[in-house]
């Protein structure tokens, strides 16, 4: 039976090139995928999908969206990028995601960190 609430601590990025030169970016927690002709603007592509898969399901109650990942070969490549050491310094290593006005809080935004991988 599918997780009701996905606690999301962390998010993992993994980049790799093509043959024809784009970089392609992939959120392996949610199997979101993006593709840019460099890395910085790939990342900034896939920080956005994400960003609003998470907010739009958090404002509509579907966390069923949030329960899809990657293929476990994409996990492995991303697993040997990170033991060879080819750990990607983000940019934007804290993404910032709108939480919806359902309980009063402090702040209406909340944070989860990434990180991020280059495969060979």
């Amino acid at each position: 039976m599918p997780m009701l609430n996905p606690k999301l601590r962390a998010l993992q990025y993994l980049f790799f090139c093509k043959a024809s030169g784009r970089v392609v970016a992939h959120c392996l927690n949610l199997d979101i995928v993006t593709a840019a002709n460099d890395v910085d603007e790939a990342e900034k592509r896939l920080d956005l999908l994400v960003r609003k898969r998470i907010e739009c399901a958090l404002a509509v109650g579907n966390y069923a969206a949030l329960n899809t990942t990657a293929p476990e070969s994409y996990w492995t490549m991303f697993n040997d990028s990170i033991r060879s050491g080819r750990v990607r310094q983000s940019n934007n290593p804290t993404l910032m995601v709108r939480v919806p006005d359902v309980v009063p809080m402090d702040q209406s935004f909340s944070s989860i960190g990434v990180l991020a991988a280059m495969s060979a």
